[in-house]
């Protein structure tokens, strides 16, 4: 019979997964895996901001990622990965989007984390930090780290009034448009095209 060849396999199989103990054990190398990821997300999304934008004449751009979970220095990180220069020698593009403000959200169990960037062309139109302190004021959140190109900051997950971190991403996305609406950052169309420019995560299927 045949059954031993199926016993290896099914053996074989087993060791090829890395165990979740495994990255528990080594805290250093899961950050760097996840690091990985979060780059590569943020370099991704750089370009399809860019692209975005330059199609709608956007100037900033609130968006939500999903890989760096709620942590505040991997957002960082993928915001960086997102604003890089494009290296014109590499075949896939990566970042790009440097010349565009923006403000990305990423929903963690414990917290969001949210990060404001202007480039410096635009600060004098918009303060990186008014914008992320009028956004997270909002929802109760608090500014961890402001600079005039980039800020940070959290809005912590409170069960008994009601905030979590997934279910205020989206109302506080519109919170940070709306912020850009009133000081004229942000294109107004009439009437009722208001919807198409909210791009949610719908907008950008996961590969």
């Amino acid at each position: 019979g045949g059954g031993k060849k199926k016993e290896g396999k099914k053996q074989e199989k087993a060791a090829a997964e890395p165990s979740k103990e495994a990255a528990a054990e080594d805290p250093e190398k899961a950050r760097k895996d996840k690091l990985k990821k979060v780059i590569k997300e943020g370099g991704k999304r750089g370009v399809e901001i860019e692209g975005a934008a330059d199609m709608g004449g956007l100037q900033f751009f609130c968006t939500s990622v999903d890989c760096p979970e709620g942590d505040v220095d991997m957002l960082l990180e993928c915001l960086n990965a997102m604003n890089a220069k494009s290296d014109p020698t590499e075949e896939e593009r990566k970042g790009g989007s440097g010349h565009i403000g923006k403000m990305i959200f990423s929903a963690g169990v414990e917290h969001l984390a949210v990060a404001a960037y202007v480039p410096e062309e635009k600060q004098s139109e918009l303060s990186c930090e008014e914008w992320l302190k009028v956004v997270l004021g909002a929802f109760g959140g608090e500014v961890q780290r402001a600079a005039k190109d980039v800020c940070l900051g959290v809005v912590k997950a409170n069960q008994d009034k009601g905030v979590f971190p997934l279910k205020i991403r989206e109302p506080m996305i519109l919170e940070a448009n709306n912020f850009l609406r009133k000081k004229g950052l942000f294109p107004d169309n009439d009437d009722d095209d208001d919807d198409e420019m909210i791009f949610g995560d719908d907008d950008f299927p996961s590969m």
